[in-house]
């Protein structure tokens, strides 16, 4: 009954890195990369650690649960260690506004990069790459953000690429990730931009 209820976001997506030839492995539960940008009001559904080579070394799943006024929502947080990241105030953060034809509901047409006053150039770079962008208008919103601190006894220095679903009407009860390996294939990019 329990593991029919359970929320099996994390077995999807590691089901999903499978089919496409990603070597990777869910971590046991409990581990400290749990941690990894999971607040107190959150919960980590697990982690995978990636073991492919890739600039990415796990992804930590976080769940939000539905509440009166608001649907659940889910973040996938890829971690890319960079031990050359600053701490604040100097943090990079990145993130895409998805423009759509009509608010919440209508159809993506164009994204725009936010950017804060250390990640311009970098929202520059994403500006103009057709694959980012695209993956950007196809999975959800995307946020890059430039980490070193500690995370309740979890340091970790380095990046996070947050993609962030929820199941609003336009995703129906899409609440899992489902990568192709052209999306796969463009976080890493993301990740190897942000660490050169």
């Amino acid at each position: 009954m329990l593991e029919q209820i359970r929320d099996k976001a994390r077995d999807n997506l590691y089901n999903n890195l499978i089919d496409l030839g990603v070597q990777c492995e869910m971590s046991k539960r409990g581990i400290r990369a749990d941690k990894l940008q999971n607040p107190w009001h959150r919960k980590s559904l697990g982690v995978i650690k990636i073991n492919s080579e890739s600039p990415i070394e796990f992804i930590n799943i976080i769940k939000q649960d539905r509440s009166k006024d608001r649907p659940p929502r889910w973040w996938y947080y890829f971690a890319v260690p960079d031990q050359s990241v600053k701490s604040e105030p100097n943090q990079i953060e990145v993130r895409s506004i998805r423009k759509k034809t009509f608010p919440v509901f209508g159809k993506v047409q164009s994204i725009e990069w936010k950017h804060n006053n250390y990640s311009e150039n970098l929202a520059n770079e994403f500006t103009r790459d057709t694959d980012i962008n695209s993956l950007a208008m196809d999975i959800g919103n995307v946020k890059i953000e430039s980490i070193n601190k500690d995370f309740s006894g979890y340091t970790f220095t380095g990046y996070t690429i947050e993609i962030e679903r929820k199941t609003w009407k336009d995703w129906g009860d899409n609440k899992k990730i489902s990568l192709n390996i052209n999306q796969w294939k463009t976080i890493n990019k993301i990740a190897n931009i942000c660490i050169n």
